[in-house]
């Protein structure tokens, strides 16, 4: 045999280290033999309440479908989000995750050695996707108390740039982009860039004062993120959308991976949309839940960023430790998440989920 398999992997791919989700709980089942029914996991911001009654009313309805292809672009999905929210449907796009989305965007646009600017600690797989087309990526902090500063975005632009990635709530810090902030940041950002604003945890936001790209849909070049893994429970089922004005739509088009969601998928986003009383529900959930937690972690002295997601990051002393622990009582949450080594991202649970979460922080950390 000749090369070795790393000699012809492209160098950028090297640079890439694998993303690493929230631990499924099945592993927790295989490691430490818990009975899943016990494991309660709040690591990935899944929804706690599963998805609507109706989706899955919807799945089994579907069923004997499978042997067929689903209807590649979409048609009634993105009828249903057009109705939803308010645009056309020559603007949307459907994907395999708002992921999806956002990798096509970039390998629409950005050629190798171009520039692509996002922030940090922000999602992860931004910089995979950079890298794997050949961009440069170019990081821009937040602020200490993990907020935007959208000035610093602007100074890190240069001749090379080509894109910038907003993520809007961000994960894994809760934290937004304001209506002034945005304003003033469009205002300046020139208009041959294109931004793509990542709002997978919009339906979580609670403040009048979130500063959504939508309004900047037709004034610049701007692709909106959205996706059902989040308040609409179907993170399992990889289905999420994009919007921006028709041109860009079509051009994403042609390079949409044929069948690239699943008729399940479909029918269930469908679903998912009907049944907005669901969605209240989360939400409100999510709220009285966020509330909880903030009062227990100001007993606990457990310090936390104030939240606009369905999740919270804390700065936990030895948290890796305390992760550790946690999982052997059958809790999931997650560290590693690039804020740094004492900051775990808790997802927001259940009521049940909460208090049992609270209840094994206060006997690791010794506190009666």
């Amino acid at each position: 045999m000749g090369k070795k398999i790393e000699e012809l992997v492209r160098p950028d791919i090297k640079k890439i280290a694998s993303y690493v989700p929230g631990k499924p709980m099945e592993e927790l089942q295989r490691a430490l033999g818990i009975n899943i029914e016990r494991v309660v996991k709040l690591a990935s911001n899944e929804n706690p309440l599963g998805p609507s009654p109706k989706v899955v009313e919807a799945i089994k309805r579907c069923a004997d479908k499978i042997s067929r292809y689903p209807e590649g672009p979409g048609y009634y999905l993105k009828n249903k989000i057009s109705e939803v929210f308010n645009q056309p449907d020559e603007t949307i796009i459907l994907g395999s995750g708002s992921s999806e989305i956002i990798s096509m965007g970039m390998e629409l646009f950005v050629n190798p050695g171009e520039e692509v600017i996002y922030p940090t600690p922000s999602f992860l797989i931004y910089k995979i996707l950079v890298y794997k087309i050949g961009a440069v990526p170019v990081e821009v902090p937040l602020r200490d108390d993990f907020t935007y500063d959208m000035n610093m975005f602007l100074k890190k632009i240069t001749p090379k740039t080509k894109l910038i990635i907003l993520c809007n709530p961000n994960n894994p810090t809760g934290t937004i982009i304001y209506k002034q902030q945005i304003e003033e940041f469009m205002k300046q950002v020139p208009d041959d860039i294109i931004i793509i604003s990542d709002e997978a945890y919009r339906e979580y936001v609670d403040t009048e004062d979130f500063g959504t790209a939508y309004p900047y849909i037709y004034k610049k070049n701007v692709i909106i993120t959205r996706t059902f893994s989040k308040i609409y429970g179907l993170a399992g089922l990889r289905i999420g959308f994009g919007i921006a004005r028709k041109e860009i739509i079509e051009f994403m088009e042609r390079i949409r991976p044929p069948f690239n969601t699943t008729i399940p998928a479909q029918e269930a986003a469908i679903a998912a949309l009907d049944d907005q009383e669901h969605v209240k529900r989360s939400f409100q959930n999510n709220i009285k839940g966020r509330d909880y937690l903030y009062n227990a972690f100001n007993s606990l002295c457990i310090d936390y960023i104030p939240t606009q997601a369905n999740f919270i990051l804390c700065k936990i002393p030895n948290a890796v430790e305390i992760v550790r622990e946690l999982e052997k009582r059958g809790i999931i949450i997650r560290c590693g998440i690039g804020a740094g080594p004492d900051y775990v991202r808790i997802t927001i649970g259940t009521e049940k989920e909460n208090a049992l979460l609270i209840k094994n922080l206060k006997e690791l950390l010794g506190v009666k």
